[in-house]
C-alpha cells in the first residue's frame, strides 16, 4: 500500500473516531452510560498457524524508558512498554478501519452514570501478576497517585478541571500547604464501594470518561509494593503488573525482557518472550533486522528505499501518524524568551528542503500544531505566511532582537537522540549559519537522557513534539501550552493562549469548544510560544513476515506498530 493511501486511511479513521468522541462530548443524556458500546477484546489476527511455544520469542527495538511507572511517564518509549505490562479500566484499540475505539479492559463493561457520578464494575477474577486480586481500592490508589502533582508531574492534569475533572483534584493539585495534603487527598472524588466496584465523582458529566480512563495515568496502583520498594518498585524482582505481560529482566543501557503474566485473564499472549533492545541508532537497528537479530524495528526514512531494494518491501510498514514535530525552544532561556529570536529561527527553516534532506520526503512539512485528521485542524495556510520560510524576514527579525547578522548571538545547543533527529539538526544548523550567521551545537544523547532533559527543562533547543493519546483537539492543546500546564516544559506563558483555553473549557457546544482550541493553536503558533513547527510524522518500521497479529494504528501506537495489543502478536509457523 502506498503512503498516500495510508494517509487516506489514517484521516478517515481519525474522522470516524472523532464522530464517536464528538457524539459522546455533545450528549445531553446524563442517565445513560457514556463512551462507546462495549466490545470484545481484540483477538490475535494474522495469516498462518502459530509456531510452537518454544519458538514464540521475538526481539524488537526501542529507546530506553525513563520510567516504567505509568503514573509518572510521558514519553512513548515508556508508554509503549507500560501498555504491555499494565492495563486500566478501558483500552484504546484499532476499530478495524484505521480509527480508534474504546473497549472495556479491566472493567466489566460501560460505567453506570448518575449525573456526574460514574460507577464501574470490575471483571471477575482479575489479578495482579503476583496472584493478588485487582480490587477497586487499587483503582482508588491509582487515581490518587495520578492526581498527586508530586507523582504525576506531566499527566496529572488529566484528572483535573477541563479533562476528567474529578471532584477535589484541582484543589489538591493547587495546594501548597503540606499539612493539608492528606485531608485534600482523602476528599478526592473516588472511592471503593466494594472490592469490585469503584466510584468516581466528577464536578460535571464527562462524555469522554471511558476514553480518558484508558490513559496510563489512570491505571491501578499497588501501594504496598510502591511503599516497600520506593523508586525500585519497577525493578524486575519487585514489580507487579496488571497487563498481559510482566517484566522479567532489565539491563540499563541494553535491554529489557517481558514474559506472559500467568494471572492475566484477558487474551492470552502467544509470545512467550519479548526482548526490547534499547537502540537509538536506526541504521544499526536496520542491520540487526537484516541479520534476524531484530524482528521489528523502526528505521530511518532514508533507509526505506534501501530496504525495498533489498527485497524487504513486503516487510516495510510506513505508518502515517498523529504525531507533530517541532523545534521546541526553552523560553525561560534569556535569548529564546525574545519573540524575534524565535521568529528568526522559524523563518530561517525551509521545511520542504528539510523533509527531503533528512527524511527522503516521507514526512509532511508543517506550520501547524493540530495534526491532519483531527476536527479543527487548520493546516498550513493560516500560518505559513507568518512563521514560514523567508530568509530576509528571518534576518530582519534577528536584527530587531539585537543580533544583526548574528553579532553577539551566543551558541545554543539542540538536544537530539536518533540519527534522523541528528540529520534534521544538522540541516537546521547549516540553515541557521547560512541565513542568520549563528552557531548551533548538536548535543546527541540517548533516549533516557533526552527525556530527562526535557522534563527537567534543562534544554535550550529540542527536536520533539506530540503523539496523540486520543483523537480530539483538546489532547494536543490542553496541558501543553497554557501557563504552568502539566506537560508544558517550554515555559510558554501567553495571555492569549490562556484566554483561549478558558473559552474552550467554558464552551457549551462542540463547535464553540473546537473554535476556542483553534484560537489557542493560533496564539501558540503565531507567537511561537515554545517552539517552531517542522513536520507531521510518517514512521517507517520493518516487521518480519514471520510475525503476525501486528495491526499498526498511527493514532495510538507508541514506539512500535500495534503495541496497544502486544498480546495479539504471534510467531507464525514455518
Amino acid at each position: 500500500m502506498n503512503l498516500r493511501n495510508k494517509w487516506f486511511l489514517l484521516l478517515a479513521g481519525l474522522l470516524s473516531a472523532m464522530l464517536v468522541f464528538a457524539a459522546a462530548c455533545g450528549s445531553d443524556d446524563k442517565d445513560e452510560p457514556s463512551g462507546t458500546p462495549a466490545a470484545t477484546e481484540t483477538e490475535p489476527t494474522g495469516s498462518g498457524d502459530l509456531a510452537p511455544a518454544d519458538q514464540q520469542k521475538i526481539t524488537i527495538s526501542s529507546g530506553e524508558p525513563q520510567y516504567l511507572d505509568p503514573h509518572r511517564s510521558s514519553f512513548e518509549q515508556d508508554i509503549g512498554v507500560e501498555r504491555m505490562i499494565f492495563r486500566g479500566l478501558y483500552n484504546l484499540t484499532d476499530d478495524g478501519q484505521g480509527g480508534v475505539k474504546v473497549e472495556p479492559g479491566l472493567a466489566a463493561g460501560e460505567p453506570e452514570v448518575n449525573g456526574s457520578v460514574y460507577t464501574v464494575k470490575l471483571k471477575d477474577g482479575i489479578k495482579w501478576s503476583d496472584g493478588q486480586p485487582i480490587t477497586a481500592q487499587h483503582f482508588v490508589d491509582g487515581a490518587k497517585r495520578g492526581c498527586d502533582p508530586a507523582v504525576a508531574v506531566d499527566y496529572g492534569y488529566l484528572w483535573g478541571a477541563g479533562y476528567l475533572d474529578m471532584k477535589g483534584c484541582s484543589e489538591f493539585q493547587a495546594n501548597e500547604d503540606e499539612a493539608q495534603k492528606q485531608t485534600l487527598m482523602d476528599a478526592l472524588g473516588v472511592r471503593a464501594v466494594d472490592d469490585t466496584t469503584v466510584e468516581y465523582t466528577l464536578n460535571k458529566p464527562n462524555g469522554r470518561f471511558t476514553t480518558i480512563m484508558a490513559i496510563w495515568v489512570t491505571f491501578p496502583a499497588r501501594l504496598d509494593v510502591i511503599e516497600e520498594h520506593g523508586e525500585q518498585w519497577t525493578a524486575p524482582e519487585n514489580i507487579v503488573t496488571s497487563g498481559p505481560f510482566t517484566l522479567t529482566a532489565y539491563t540499563p543501557g541494553d535491554s529489557l525482557t517481558l514474559a506472559p503474566n500467568s494471572n492475566w485473564n484477558g487474551t492470552k499472549p502467544a509470545l512467550q518472550e519479548i526482548t526490547i533492545k534499547f537502540l537509538d541508532d536506526y541504521s544499526a537497528a536496520f542491520r540487526s533486522f537484516q541479520s534476524d537479530e531484530l524482528q521489528m524495528t523502526r528505521i530511518n526514512a532514508t533507509d526505506v528505499v534501501t530496504a525495498e531494494g533489498e527485497g524487504l518491501a513486503d516487510q516495510v510498514e510506513l505508518v502515517p501518524t498523529g504525531r507533530i514535530s517541532w523545534l521546541l525552544m526553552q523560553t525561560k532561556n534569556e535569548v529564546l524568551s525574545n519573540f524575534d529570536v524565535r521568529l528568526a529561527m522559524s523563518r530561517a527553516i525551509d521545511r520542504e528542503a528539510l523533509n527531503e534532506a533528512a527524511f527522503d520526503g516521507v514526512n509532511t512539512p508543517a506550520h501547524y500544531w493540530v495534526v491532519k485528521g483531527i476536527s479543527g485542524h487548520q493546516g498550513n495556510e493560516p500560518f505559513e505566511g507568518k512563521v514560514g520560510f523567508n530568509p530576509e524576514e528571518a534576518k530582519a527579525a534577528l536584527a530587531r532582537a539585537g543580533y544583526p547578522n548574528g553579532e553577539g548571538f551566543p551558541e545554543l545547543g539542540i538536544t537530539v537522540n536518533t540519527p534522523e533527529r541528528v540529520a534534521a539538526a544538522e540541516f537546521l544548523q547549516q540553515q541557521f549559519k547560512e541565513i542568520l550567521n549563528i552557531n548551533i551545537r548538536i548535543d546527541q544523547v540517548d533516549s533516557q537522557t533526552r527525556s530527562a532533559r526535557y522534563t527537567d527543562e534543562t534544554f535550550e533547543l529540542f527536536i520533539g513534539g506530540w503523539q496523540l493519546d486520543y483523537p480530539d483537539i483538546e489532547n494536543p492543546m490542553f496541558g501543553l501550552w497554557e501557563t504552568d500546564g502539566g506537560n508544558n516544559h517550554t515555559g510558554c506563558a501567553n495571555p492569549d493562549v490562556d484566554a483561549a483555553l478558558e473559552a474552550a473549557l467554558a464552551a457549551t457546544s462542540d463547535e464553540a469548544r473546537i473554535a476556542a482550541y483553534q484560537d489557542m493553536e493560533t496564539a501558540v503558533v503565531e507567537n511561537l510560544c515554545g517552539g517552531a513547527p517542522l513536520w507531521q510524522d510518517s514512521v517507517p518500521y520493518l516487521v518480519t513476515a514471520k510475525l503476525g497479529g501486528v495491526v499498526a494504528n498511527g493514532t495510538i501506537d507508541a514506539g512500535a506498530p500495534g503495541n496497544y495489543c502486544a498480546e495479539c502478536w504471534f510467531v507464525k509457523a514455518e
